[in-house]
């Protein structure tokens, strides 16, 4: 085997590891993003500021891989397209974590906040659908070299997903009135769409990823 050629395999097994690793860190994130929803419907302060603390550090270490990452894509040993692709895949995918560590702080300072069931439910039910399009995105990240129909049908899903996601944020902005009523504090409201608009942006960032690796998948049919 040529040199070039085993610096290519090698710079490719150690980056899809790398990005391996940093998606599961995504996905830690997300779970935590759930747990935080919990923590603030049963008033728990002390946990949910406990969680914030744990996505900031996971969030942290999905940085420092993504670091990683670039710079042995910087080496040059795959193709100028395939690295763009890839930087854009892990890119996107770190700001599913971004977006949940800021969703999260939103939720701790709305913690004195108590919202009616209904709302609380699908605040949740948003941040499972996110938690989801990651899971989504760690098979296709599985599959992607061995299965490009399987790849691109997961990719398919988690657009899907993400149109859920939106669904459910339109609904959520529906209850601003409500919002109002239960607090006469403005600046709630606004915290309050600002950590909505974080989980629909967390979706969207994923379908990204999702749309970066079926491009990559696609490019090399």
């Amino acid at each position: 085997m040529k040199i070039s050629k085993l610096l290519k395999k090698e710079s490719e097994e150690e980056i899809y590891q790398k990005m391996n690793q940093h998606l599961a860190k995504i996905h830690e994130a997300t779970q935590v993003l759930i747990k935080a929803v919990y923590a603030w419907k049963n008033n728990d302060t002390a946990l949910l500021d406990s969680e914030v603390g744990n996505i900031t550090a996971l969030e942290n270490t999905a940085d420092k891989i993504l670091a990683d990452i670039w710079l042995e894509l910087t080496k040059g040993n795959l193709k100028t397209k395939l690295r763009s692709e890839i930087l854009t895949f892990v890119k996107k995918a770190d700001e599913v974590a971004g977006c949940s560590k800021r969703a999260c702080n939103n939720f701790l300072i709305l913690h004195n906040l108590q919202l009616p069931k209904h709302i609380f439910e699908e605040i949740l039910k948003s941040c499972e659908l996110v938690n989801l399009c990651v899971e989504k995105l760690i098979e296709a990240l599985t599959v992607y070299r061995t299965d490009i129909r399987r790849t691109v049908d997961i990719t398919t899903e988690i657009s899907f997903i993400e149109h859920q996601v939106d669904g459910l944020y339109s609904r959520l902005k529906k209850h601003y009135f409500d919002i109002n009523k239960i607090s006469d504090n403005f600046a709630s409201l606004i915290i309050f769409d600002h950590a909505i608009r974080e989980i629909e942006k967390a979706a969207n960032a994923a379908e990204d990823a999702s749309d970066a690796l079926r491009s990559i998948v696609i490019s090399e049919i």
